[in-house]
């Protein structure tokens, strides 16, 4: 059997550089995958579940037993001098905690039943990615690529929460999550890109429609590629990548008539391997959003704006204290509108400045030749600004889970 990671871009790019859609992410990075051959497909499988107990505390909380996964299925050969590559992306979140998603205290995007998803982060869509990749060399130091997508990730972000190498242990969403990397998962994407081994130029057009209430198709509902996007990323080394994106988002939002948004933002991710044979990843992730609104979010006083600038900013990071151990911690700050929250009536565009704290560990129970059991438990603690104070019925109100992952083991680089 040939070794999966010998396999490499045209440029003899490493498999563990291949994050999300076409995002990069550290060469050094840990991949948990089963691989394996079939013909000249060499197949790898990634991704992890975990079946959890989340209790959000404060009378907007809520309580459930539910499970929260990811998996990815990649194929790739060699063809025609270049490589294909193709991915499919699954979730059953919808069957396990419903079509509203799991409790996570001033989680906001989405909507559900022509209402806002508040308190709440919404499922996954049954397919997140059905993709193909074809990448090929110009000279022997540039090459070019192209990633057509049914349903796929636009060059808009960083590399997506759960394929993230600081985030991959903390089964909940960011905070900013809508402000930084929730353009994956878009029903129709093309991206065309040109890289050398250390920089890598990508444009998008997508479709930038949000998922209806039935997480179980591809919803091409008045779909057109009429969103836009672009990112530069560079990997100096093999233990860092820097990325910055901008793009223009077109009728996201189903509870609005069609509008525009800009997304800007930025992120710097870094890995180093210990000599546990673990890793400390970390994460930094700028976000702003400028969203257009419609004539019922328009003020009559003169002069009065039409849009809302918003951002949000994270700092992440996790730590493998020994093989079996792992712990990690996320701040973050966002600003979210009262339309974000769920309130009615008022000044739908005013901003709240939430920030958080979370914290988290895991401990693996048992690992077989292809699989491991951890057991872990998280907690947040959110600090709201004294005008949400009677809303959530405290200025610092908690939130917790605990969980069970199971996962592929970490592969040898």
């Amino acid at each position: 059997m040939e070794d999966p990671m010998a396999v490499a871009s045209p440029l003899g790019i490493p498999l563990s550089r291949i994050g999300s859609g076409t995002a990069w992410v550290p060469d050094a990075s840990p991949m948990y995958a089963i691989e394996g051959r079939v013909s000249s497909w060499t197949l790898m499988l990634q991704g992890a579940a975990f079946g959890q107990y989340d209790d959000q505390g404060s009378f907007r909380g809520d309580r459930q037993f539910g499970l929260i996964d990811s998996e990815m299925l990649m194929a790739l050969r060699p063809l025609a001098g270049g490589l294909l590559r193709f991915n499919v992306m699954t979730s059953f979140e919808s069957f396990f905690v419903g079509e509203r998603g799991y409790p996570e205290l001033l989680q906001t995007g989405g909507a559900f039943d022509g209402a806002r998803l508040t308190n709440r982060q919404h499922p996954h869509d049954l397919f997140t990615e059905l993709a193909a990749d074809f990448e090929h060399s110009i000279t022997s130091k540039l090459a070019t690529s192209i990633y057509v997508a049914a349903a796929g990730e636009p060059a808009l972000g960083p590399v997506s929460y759960g394929n993230r190498p600081s985030a991959e242990d903390d089964p909940f969403a960011p905070l900013g999550h809508h402000w930084e990397d929730a353009a994956h998962g878009s029903d129709g994407v093309v991206t065309l890109g040109v890289y050398t081994r250390a920089l890598k130029l990508e444009g998008s057009a997508f479709n930038g429609r949000e998922p209806d209430d039935y997480r179980f198709n591809l919803d091409y509902t008045g779909a057109r590629l009429d969103s836009y996007s672009g990112r530069v990323t560079a990997a100096p080394n093999a233990n860092l990548t820097m990325s910055a994106w901008a793009g223009y988002v077109y009728g996201h939002d189903r509870l609005d008539d069609p509008t525009g948004m800009q997304r800007y933002g930025a992120s710097i991710l870094t890995v180093r391997n210990r000599p546990n044979g673990g890793a400390w990843t970390n994460g930094i992730v700028w976000g702003m959003n400028i969203h257009h609104h419609s004539a019922r979010f328009h003020s009559h006083e003169p002069g009065a704006k039409t849009y809302t600038a918003s951002a949000a900013l994270l700092l992440e990071s996790s730590i493998d204290l020994n093989p079996r151990t792992s712990v990690y911690g996320r701040i973050e700050q966002v600003q979210k509108t009262a339309d974000d929250l769920g309130f009615l009536g008022g000044e739908p565009m005013q901003l709240f400045t939430i920030r958080a704290l979370s914290l988290g560990a895991t401990r693996e129970l048992h690992a077989w030749s292809k699989l491991s059991v951890g057991f872990g438990a998280r907690g947040t603690l959110n600090f709201l600004p004294e005008t949400l104070r009677f809303t959530y019925d405290a200025r610092t109100p908690v939130g917790g889970s605990i969980f069970l992952r199971v996962r592929p083991v970490r592969m040898a680089h």
